[in-house]
């Protein structure tokens, strides 16, 4: 048996490595493609482009194990049973998992670690990788200007053109700039066209044919100023510290991270809820059960309820002005609430994420050994075939319960467990319909 295990572990081993090379490649050019369109022309040294591909492929293992999984065994076993092994193996008294055994204990090693990789590397990764894709994006922002499209690539600044000129990539038709100081408002561009030049500290937009619609800080009166030629100058330093630059998403987070932030949401909402607690003793509610959903309307009857056996009317206004504070206190309280519920579904999508997607290896590697054995061919075309089928449903299956969950649509767990169970299922059927 132990000569067999090694038999069977030599190819299973031989065909991932292969498998996963090739799954890696696919995934790889595609990035290539996208990054080098945003790379050309920015003036990064060859070894920048290396560093960021290098942080952007994280994802891309974690999500090609599972497929290179179910590639390899179905590449190996079909190879064993082409070839007349499988029915040695059992005409010797072998049993089906026996066979199966060495490449299930390779796959769940597989899934452990990269449940360690997913919990710990790969959000230390992504948070590396957005760091230089901003930092990309930053530089010749105008480069990545885009037709039809609002941009917010220059701090303070947000701008759309509407065509980019075909035999000059610098300028664009339709300007609209809006310029923002103090999260309001301060300043809009609009121009027939413009053309754009920029370094590494300006960007100097030369429009023509416009207006100028602005708000004096002073009196804030409006006041409209037309051009027929404007010239604006707007630093791009290379040292923004926008908070976007540093904040971490919940792709970016660690096992521990995540666990932590839920802890201290949990912990916020128990002290909101504790604060709308306490000023509901005017609308006389029972704090014991609170239907936190539905309070604001609740308050709203009880609250009309209260005002009709009111006779004074001194005592009515006096009564109906601290409800109304009262009432919009506790809307901002439930409101601050429900944020700290996405961020714990978001966060808890992200938990089991890290642990369902590895998960799925072994589950791959179920359905690729009898798949393989039913095929009885190790023909790469036909088992990447059937691979992409899989991988596709489970993909498709993932990002919609994903994008379910962050909406609040869905339970996160089941979210993040169903495309397993399904995809499982799905496998089974598919191999009695080969049978």
């Amino acid at each position: 048996m132990k000569v067999l295990n090694r038999y069977i572990l030599k190819e299973f081993i031989r065909s991932f490595i292969i498998s996963i090379f090739i799954v890696y490649a696919i995934l790889l050019i595609q990035l290539m493609i996208k990054l080098l369109d945003k790379f050309l022309g920015k003036g990064f040294d060859f070894g920048f482009l290396l560093k960021i591909l290098f942080y952007n492929t994280a994802w891309i293992i974690a999500m090609a194990i599972p497929m290179a999984i179910l590639v390899a065994s179905i590449l190996t076993y079909g190879k064993l049973s082409s070839d007349n092994e499988i029915v040695g193996f059992k005409a010797s008294g072998i049993k089906t998992f026996d066979i199966i055994k060495p490449s299930f204990f390779s796959a769940t090693i597989i899934a452990i670690i990269t449940i360690y990789f997913s919990c710990n590397v790969l959000p230390q990764m992504n948070h590396k990788a957005r760091k230089l894709n901003y930092e990309l994006s930053r530089k010749r922002p105008d480069i990545e200007f885009e037709e039809n499209i609002y941009s917010d690539l220059i701090p303070n600044h947000i701008v759309k053109f509407k065509e980019r000129d075909k035999n000059n990539k610098a300028k664009f038709y339709d300007v609209l700039i809006h310029q923002i100081y103090n999260n309001r408002l301060k300043r809009t561009v609009i121009a027939d066209s413009v053309i754009i030049n920029s370094n590494n500290q300006d960007m100097m937009f030369n429009l023509f044919d416009g207006d100028i619609h602005e708000r004096i800080s002073i009196n804030e009166e409006y006041r409209q100023i037309k051009f027929k030629n404007y010239k604006l100058k707007i630093p791009i330093d290379k040292n923004d510290n926008r908070k976007t630059k540093y904040i971490r998403g919940d792709r970016e987070l660690t096992l521990n991270m995540l666990n932590y932030n839920n802890d201290s949401l949990t912990n916020k909402i128990s002290y909101l809820k504790n604060k709308i607690n306490k000023r509901l003793y005017l609308f006389n509610i029972d704090t014991l059960n609170v239907d936190y959903a539905n309070l604001i309307e609740f308050i709203d009857s009880k609250n009309n309820d209260s005002l009709m056996k009111i006779n004074d009317n001194d005592l009515k206004k006096i009564y109906s002005v601290k409800s109304k504070a009262n009432k919009t206190i506790i809307s901002g309280y439930l409101k601050n609430i429900d944020r700290s519920i996405n961020k714990i579904n978001k966060n808890t999508v992200e938990i089991h994420k890290k642990f369902a997607i590895p998960i799925a290896s072994i589950i791959f590697l179920l359905i690729g050994a009898p798949l393989g054995i039913k095929l009885r061919r190790g023909n790469m075309a036909i088992s990447m075939s059937i691979s992409l089928m899989f991988f596709i449903l489970y993909y498709i299956l993932i990002v919609g319960g994903e994008q379910l969950a962050d909406k609040n649509l869905s339970n996160p767990i089941l979210s993040m467990w169903l495309p397993n169970i399904i995809v499982f299922l799905f496998g089974l059927l598919f191999i009695k319909i080969k049978k």
